[in-house]
């Protein structure tokens, strides 16, 4: 007869790593809310690089064929294109910043603590170009004074060719940058690795951030934080089902 162990398993056989972090941990492997969504930010910082893209590839354009009474004209017409890359790029942060939260409620932490400036960067890229080229403009028509609109009609070095030239250097600066965001939330989406604090207790059997001694203590405590946060909202997404999974069977026994 075979012997059984108090939860009623057969003890001829032994227990994997898995089986042990079910017994010890049975709320944190729960199969409920677990599934892995996905971060959807790709499309955002791909769009983003395209406008930036096509900024400057506009700006070619008017910069080569612009006839010299026309140059004034299309630089202004950069600046305005300049102010709504940057509108645009502010709802743009603000949207990634967004879906970065949702991925910290969800229990992924450290990709959220590890991409928080990266995230970041574009807005302040494109903020730093927009105050360069304000600060330019605002030169040039201290020494140009009246006689700007004689100056947007030179050849290499009129305004035109000068936004043009700083355009393409910050599209170069954030293909590097958005570019690399990419290629990181795709290995994360690719992963589809469970919540940290999943995670943890697979490897760890329970012992959530004890095994951490290498780092600080105010990180430490702000990932026990985060830790416990997930804890409650799973805790409570879970007592939520089993008060529906009650009213169920309530419902059929008075049936």
């Amino acid at each position: 007869m075979e012997n059984t162990n108090e939860n009623g398993n057969e003890t001829g056989q032994p227990q994997t790593s898995t089986d042990r972090s079910q017994l010890l941990d049975p709320v944190l492997t729960s199969s409920a809310d677990t599934n892995f969504k996905p971060l959807k930010t790709v499309p955002a910082f791909s769009i983003h690089l395209l406008i930036s893209t096509a900024i400057s590839f506009t700006g070619v354009l008017l910069a080569a064929g612009s006839p010299p009474e026309k140059r004034c004209q299309a630089y202004f017409t950069m600046l305005y294109l300049r102010a709504v890359f940057w509108v645009l790029t502010y709802l743009f942060d603000h949207f990634v910043k967004h879906q970065h939260e949702e991925l910290r409620l969800n229990g992924y932490h450290d990709f959220h603590r590890t991409t928080a400036m990266h995230k970041g960067v574009p807005l302040h890229v494109v903020s730093l170009w927009n105050t360069t080229i304000l600060a330019v403009q605002a030169l040039m028509q201290h020494y140009y004074g009246d006689h700007f609109a004689e100056h947007c009609a030179e050849g290499f070095l009129s305004p035109i060719s000068y936004i043009t030239t700083f355009n393409i250097l910050e599209t170069m600066v954030l293909g590097c940058i958005n570019g690399s965001y990419i290629v990181r939330v795709r290995k994360f989406n690719k992963s589809g690795h469970p919540p940290d604090a999943l995670t943890g207790t697979i490897c760890t059997e329970g012992s959530l951030g004890l095994l951490q001694s290498r780092n600080n203590a105010a990180e430490l405590l702000e990932k026990q934080a985060d830790l416990i946060n997930f804890l409650k909202d799973h805790n409570l997404k879970l007592n939520q089902k089993l008060m529906q999974l009650n009213a169920q069977v309530r419902t059929v026994h008075l049936n």
